[in-house]
């Protein structure tokens, strides 16, 4: 959010720290507790400052990238149980 002079508000601690950390949701989580917002504010107000700052959007990029892999390797475990219980099933009677 801006102040009326048209100068940029930073960000309570909490959510500094978050998107220091690259964890843009936990980030509007703090927004909304600090500043009694909405969720749409929160966000419109979390994406302005990380937009701001080409560090802070590397970082975020990078979590989005682990949490990417992380769920294509449980979706592959997944998909791998999956299939030996079919195969247990099917043959193993």
């Amino acid at each position: 959010m801006q102040a009326e002079s048209g100068e940029f508000q930073p960000l309570p601690a909490a959510a500094a720290a978050a998107l220091a950390t690259g964890h843009l949701i936990e980030a509007i989580k703090c927004v909304r507790q600090a500043e009694g917002l909405g969720l749409a504010e929160a966000k419109q107000r979390v994406d302005a400052c990380v937009a701001r700052d080409p560090v802070l959007q590397m970082q975020v990029a990078g979590q989005q990238a682990r949490m990417k892999r992380g769920l294509i390797k449980w979706a592959l475990v997944i998909d791998a149980l999956l299939i030996i219980a079919a195969i247990w099933y099917f043959f193993g009677r």
